[in-house]
C-alpha cells in the first residue's frame, strides 16, 4: 500500500515536472521564431507549430518520466538489477532513438529548413537538458523513497524495542514473580540467610539492569550476561535441584555487543514453556562462540501439554535483530533440545 501511494504521489508530482518542463523546451522554438511569427501570412500556422512542439515535448518528457517512476515503484526488475551506468547508457540509447525520430518528423512537417545546422544544435540542446532534468528528478525519487524506507525501519525498530522491553518487565515485575521471590526470601530469612541475602542483591541487579537498558538498542554482552545469571540464580532459588543452569566459555576480553534482554527473553522463554519438576529437571546451558560471533542459549525440553508456542518474546526478538543487524538468530528444535543462537555484534 505504501509503494502504491509513493507511485501515485510520483505520478502526480510527473504530471506537473512535465508540465514545466515542456514550457521550458518550447521556450528556445518560441525565441527562435518569434522575429517572423506574426509577419507571416498564416499566423496561426505559426501558434500551431509552437503548440505541436509543446505537445512533443510534453510527450518526450512524460516517456522519460514514466520510466522513472515505472522502475523506480514498480519492477524488482531486469532494469533496476543492472547498475547506474548501465541504466544510464541504455536511458541515453532511448533518449537518442526517441529524439532522433521527433527530429526527423519536425523536418518532415517543416517546409523551411536553410538553419537546419543551427535548429538541430539547439534542439538537441535543450532535449538534452530535459533529460538531465529527469534524471534528476528519478535520483530524487530515490533518495525520496530510500529515506522513507530508513524512517519506517527505525519506527518499527523503536516498536519493536518498546514491545521486547516491555515484555521483559512484565515477565519479571509481575505479581506472580515478585510473590515467588519475596517468599522465598521470607523463608530464606529465618532458614537461610545468605540465600536471602543473594535473592536481594540478584533482585536489586535484574530491576537496575532493566532501567539501565530502557533506552539503549545495544549493550555490552558482559553487562547481559551478568544480568542473565542473576536472573536464573532467582528462578534457581525457587526451583532448587528441579533446575540447573551453566555458563560456558563466557568470559572475554573483547568487547561484544547484544541487544538487550536477549538473553533474558530465551532463559524466560524455556522456563515458561517446560515442565519442572524433580522427574524433569530443567537444564539451561549459556554459552559464547566467539568463532561464529554467536551466544547460544539451550535447554531441554519437557514441553507443557498447554503450552501456546514459542510466544511473542522469541518473535519481537527475531523482527528486532532482522531490523537492527539485518541477521536473524537461528533456533534448532527437537524432542530433547531447544536451541537459539543470537548474533553478537562487534563494537558499534
Amino acid at each position: 500500500m505504501t509503494a502504491d501511494l509513493n507511485y501515485r504521489n510520483g505520478m502526480s508530482l510527473g504530471w506537473r515536472l512535465c508540465f514545466i518542463l515542456s514550457l521550458f523546451a518550447t521556450i528556445p522554438r518560441l525565441i527562435f521564431a518569434w522575429p517572423s511569427l506574426f509577419h507571416q501570412s498564416d499566423i496561426g500556422s505559426g501558434i500551431l507549430d509552437i503548440c505541436i512542439q509543446f505537445i512533443i515535448s510534453f510527450e518526450f518528457a512524460w516517456i522519460f518520466v514514466y520510466i522513472c517512476l515505472h522502475y523506480t515503484y514498480e519492477m524488482p526488475s531486469w532494469f533496476n538489477r543492472q547498475n547506474a551506468w548501465v541504466q544510464l547508457f541504455l536511458l541515453l540509447v532511448l533518449f537518442l532513438g526517441i529524439n532522433e525520430i521527433l527530429f526527423q518528423l519536425k523536418l518532415a512537417l517543416d517546409d523551411d529548413n536553410s538553419d537546419i545546422v543551427i535548429f538541430r544544435v539547439v534542439y538537441y540542446l535543450y532535449h538534452v537538458l530535459l533529460l538531465l532534468a529527469i534524471l534528476g528528478f528519478r535520483n530524487f525519487l530515490l533518495t525520496t523513497q530510500e529515506n522513507h524506507r530508513i524512517g519506517l525501519e527505525n519506527e518499527q525498530l523503536k516498536r519493536e524495542q518498546l514491545k521486547a522491553q516491555l515484555e521483559a518487565l512484565r515477565n519479571q515485575l509481575n505479581p506472580h514473580f515478585l510473590f515467588n521471590a519475596l517468599n522465598i526470601l521470607n523463608i530464606s530469612i529465618s532458614t537461610n540467610p545468605d540465600l536471602a541475602q543473594r535473592i536481594v542483591l540478584d533482585l536489586s541487579d535484574i530491576l537496575r539492569y532493566n532501567l539501565k537498558v530502557q533506552n539503549q538498542s545495544l549493550i555490552l554482552l558482559t553487562d547481559e550476561l551478568a544480568a542473565a545469571k542473576a536472573y536464573l540464580d532467582l528462578y534457581k532459588a525457587r526451583f532448587g535441584e528441579k533446575m540447573a543452569f551453566e555458563f560456558i566459555d563466557t568470559e572475554t576480553s573483547k568487547q561484544w555487543y547484544i541487544i538487550p534482554l536477549s538473553l533474558q527473553i530465551l532463559i524466560e522463554n524455556a522456563i515458561k514453556h517446560n515442565v519442572i519438576s524433580s522427574h524433569q529437571v530443567l537444564m539451561i546451558e549459556v554459552r559464547l562462540i566467539e568463532t561464529e560471533k554467536q551466544v547460544m542459549v539451550m535447554n531441554t525440553v519437557n514441553k507443557k501439554l498447554n503450552s501456546p508456542g514459542t510466544g511473542i518474546g522469541l518473535q519481537n526478538l527475531d523482527k528486532r535483530y532482522k531490523i537492527q543487524t539485518g541477521q536473524k538468530p537461528s533456533l534448532v528444535a527437537d524432542e530433547q533440545q531447544f536451541t537459539v543462537k543470537v548474533p553478537l555484534i562487534e563494537a558499534p
